[in-house]
């Protein structure tokens, strides 16, 4: 009888747990759901919404003049994150941020995400806007590898190239970035269902940042930083950066087949500042990850015969927040020099290796 009252009991018990964690479940997801919606009307769209085929995406052009510059944005990032770059260099020319599908104020587009995809959506955003070209493309982190895919497409509507700490296509052989994304994609997928129960939206209005929000936030200007809470509280952001990761070493292949960029005007700008990311996993090397990254950067000024590399020394990989000033002088320069083509003959460029820039700053 004991026994039988004990079972009891702890069946009671369990279904007690059970039917307290299904309304913590109810209760968070429809905080966070109530909660995204409110953000909607509290944050609209500062550009346009435009159909690209079954979705829209969010695009905010600002100055007018020619070339036009169009700015993609990190895996991490949307519009927002180019806010003084685009404030800075809409006074001398037209320029275009947007959110990649599932980023931002952008619905989510098919899968996979792969940047032949993005690249593909991008030219039909533009071409809806009725915004020609010809275009200056600045391509942040994964971004470089859409602009490379996006001037392979699309060649005759492109007269120049920012690459700024992009993505590099061998990047894969490296064991120290295989073991950096390796984590991104464990992560994401965990943080996306913890967003969608609303905890990292509490976690975000309780000033309980993690390090890669935290160092973000600290260097964005102080207008954006609600709305960039707002974005990275959607339940939306972390799932689209899981599909975006999902896809990486398709695009990876894909810019791999893309060619050379002739004698297109290069400029390849790289973070060489203390702390490249907030919250490195902690199996990667430190040390070997920015001997390999920096050596696949100076490898991309070889991507053209007419390019120049520029060091962010003060700035993580976030270069649009840490050092946006840097950006905005080298899209500059461009504009300026009026033909792009004559730019090594105005400027000159030379490529180091890591042992040479190590040397030359005091890295090594």
């Amino acid at each position: 009888m004991l026994k039988v009252r004990r079972t009891r009991d702890e069946m009671r018990w369990l279904i007690r747990a059970v039917v307290g964690v299904l309304l913590l479940v109810l209760m968070g997801t429809a905080y966070q759901a109530l909660e995204t919606a409110l953000d909607g009307q509290r944050y609209p769209p500062p550009g346009r919404l435009v159909d690209v085929g079954g979705h829209e995406l969010h695009l905010h052009c600002s100055g007018e003049g020619t070339p036009t510059v169009i700015l993609e944005s990190a895996n991490i990032g949307w519009s927002l994150y180019w806010t003084k770059v685009q404030s800075d260099l809409s006074s001398l020319t037209r320029v275009c941020s947007y959110d990649r599908a599932g980023l931002g104020w952008s619905e989510r587009g098919p899968s996979p995400r792969t940047g032949r995809q993005i690249a593909k959506e991008l030219h039909t955003l533009l071409a809806r806007a009725r915004i020609s070209g010809p275009y200056i493309l600045v391509g942040h982190s994964i971004g470089g590898f859409v602009t490379r895919l996006y001037r392979e497409s699309y060649r005759e509507d492109v007269v120049a190239m920012v690459l700024v700490d992009a993505h590099h296509e061998r990047q894969f052989d490296e064991e120290e970035f295989r073991k950096f994304i390796a984590s991104a994609k464990t992560a994401f997928p965990i943080i996306g269902a913890v967003t969608t129960l609303g905890i990292t939206r509490l976690m975000l209005t309780l000033d309980v940042l993690p390090p890669l929000f935290a160092k973000q936030e600290e260097e964005a200007p102080s207008e954006i930083r609600p709305m960039l809470r707002a974005g990275w509280a959607k339940t939306r952001y972390f799932a689209t950066m899981a599909d975006e990761e999902a896809s990486l070493e398709e695009t990876s292949s894909q810019v791999k087949r893309s060619g050379l960029l002739g004698d297109l005007p290069l400029v390849v700008i790289t973070a060489t500042g203390p702390t490249w990311w907030p919250d490195m996993p902690k199996e990667v090397d430190l040390s070997q990850f920015r001997h390999t990254w920096l050596n696949l950067q100076a490898d991309l000024m070889r991507l053209s015969t007419n390019s120049r590399q520029v060091f962010a020394e003060r700035s993580s990989h976030f270069v649009n927040f840490d050092q946006p000033e840097i950006i905005v002088d080298q899209v500059r320069r461009l504009i300026e020099i009026g033909r792009p083509t004559q730019l090594i003959p105005a400027i000159g460029y030379f490529v180091p290796s890591y042992e040479e820039y190590s040397r030359e700053v005091g890295t090594g």
